[in-house]
């Protein structure tokens, strides 16, 4: 799924991506999948590494005009596996069939083998680890600059226990029996139980995991019981690049390619930790829809690390905070979006590609699919061709049933093309100001909403991988 949610002004990289795990684009978090615009005094389009895969806001650079957009008011959040330094869920699709995609095999020399090695027993014979250092975005996007910066602490105590936390943003970490993900401006969390040893990289909870590897890598690696393979995974090659010198010190660098992402990792020679990263993420946000982005380059910078020291206990205890909400409970049923289910279906009316106006008003009497998407959602072009599956075998079998593919803040010209590919047979329908979706409480995408013939919701899915579910949602309000 793809969460929404934007934070102007200073780096918020939580990828809450994890929220969910169903081909979501997350709303814990954030994906640099689309950049957003700087705040300046002139027009520009600035990333916003949370809705893992937002929309830029702001007009476009005068060097490549293109039609306008909005500036998008919803956030997203992508649900469906990301990896380490890898903003999965902001992979630009294909806009064809949805593929199963192969996992890479990295190419590894034989110098990085052996240093990723090192790494992996380093990492397992840690009994504790204190780290403290600065997240960092360096963004030019449609000729705007935009530099942020986050302090990052962590600590950790082996096995299974430790504590994240991004300033003024989120804390993360595990009590030892339990592993919780809490954000103090909306005094909400999630929680699950903790692992009770170090574990494998897909074994490892969400969005924990999602938070740890878009925002404190290195904490991350102390978790999981190989972290050399856990920075190779959907990596291309790995190799052992030219010595890094950092503050006078030299440091052992690798470097990791992948066909849309590159990265360098620093490793301090004697304790085979991590010293730097440093994420270029340009291809990537190209590919993702905003060819005017000069630099996208995400450094995760360790000033101090402190291995096998004596952890503080009260640095993992962790008590839900009161009056805080329980997020997870609250996806469970489908959120804020779930509320409607039973409730009139708000009316609206919006045009479709052929410029026609559609109003929900006027469809009374079947029974109508809506499904918020984005050109620049993978799962949202994941799951529109099994949609348009469905609507086809549906239509064809003389059943009363209307779809509609609720398109936010893109303009035709962008839309028409990806429709054709991947729901042919659907109405496509164009939310230039999301309003509709807000509405529909969109927080993340796709989001689909069964509504009766009598016009009232149904059923609200939120997130990919749910096409059994809403066929039988529409089976059986066309029974009523």
């Amino acid at each position: 799924m793809v969460k929404l949610r934007t934070r102007t002004g200073r780096l918020v990289l939580s990828l809450s991506l994890a929220l969910g795990a169903s081909g979501v684009m997350p709303a814990w978090g954030e994906d640099p999948a689309k950049p957003e615009a700087p705040k300046t005094d002139v027009p520009a389009a600035t990333p916003d590494p949370e809705k893992d895969g937002q929309k830029p806001a702001g007009a476009k650079p005068d060097v490549k005009p293109e039609p306008p957009q909005p500036k998008p008011r919803v956030k997203v959040q992508k649900i469906d596996g990301k990896e380490l330094l890898k903003v999965e869920g902001a992979d630009a699709p294909d806009h064809g069939n949805a593929v199963e995609k192969k996992k890479l095999v990295a190419k590894v020399s034989d110098e990085a083998k052996a240093e990723l090695a090192k790494i992996t027993a380093a990492y397992k014979a840690l009994t504790a680890l204190e780290l403290a250092g600065t997240l960092s975005a360096d963004i030019k996007v449609g000729g705007q600059a935009q530099q942020e910066r986050a302090q990052i602490t962590g600590s950790f105590a082996a096995p299974n226990k430790f504590r994240h936390e991004v300033k003024d943003d989120v804390v993360v970490g595990s009590t030892g029996t339990q592993a919780y993900a809490y954000r103090p401006a909306k005094n909400d969390y999630k929680t699950a139980e903790a692992p009770k040893d170090r574990v494998a990289s897909d074994k490892f909870p969400s969005p924990m995991k999602d938070l740890l590897q878009m925002q404190n890598p290195a904490l991350l690696c102390a978790l999981l019981d190989d972290a050399g393979k856990f920075l190779e995974e959907d990596i291309a090659e790995v190799s052992k690049a030219a010595d890094l010198k950092i503050d006078g010190k030299v440091y052992t660098q690798l470097a990791f390619k992948a066909p849309k992402e590159s990265y360098t990792v620093a490793i301090d020679p004697a304790t085979h930790l991590i010293r730097r990263v440093v994420l270029e993420m340009k291809q990537h946000i190209k590919e993702a829809g905003r060819e005017d982005v000069e630099t996208f380059v995400l450094t995760f910078d360790y000033t101090s690390v402190q291995a096998n020291g004596t952890p503080r206990a009260e640095a993992f205890a962790w008590a839900v905070p009161g009056g805080a909400k329980d997020q997870g409970a609250a996806e469970t049923e489908g959120g804020e979006a779930a509320a409607l289910a039973g409730k009139a279906a708000p009316d609206f009316t919006l045009n479709g590609l052929d410029g026609k106006p559609v109003s929900l008003k006027d469809q009374r009497g079947s029974v109508v699919i809506l499904d918020f998407w984005a050109t620049w959602c993978g799962p949202c072009i994941q799951s529109l061709p099994q949609l348009n599956k469905l609507h086809a075998e549906l239509t064809k079998d003389g059943k009363s049933v209307k779809t509609y593919a609720i398109d936010l803040e893109e303009p035709k010209e962008k839309v028409q093309p990806v429709a054709a590919k991947v729901c042919p047979d659907l109405h496509v329908l164009l939310d230039a100001d999301s309003s509709v979706s807000e509405k529909y409480g969109v927080s993340g995408i796709p989001q689909t909403v069964v509504i009766g013939k009598d016009g009232k919701v149904k059923k609200v899915f939120v997130g990919g991988g749910q096409d059994a579910k809403i066929r039988a949602a529409v089976e059986k309000a066309l029974k009523e």
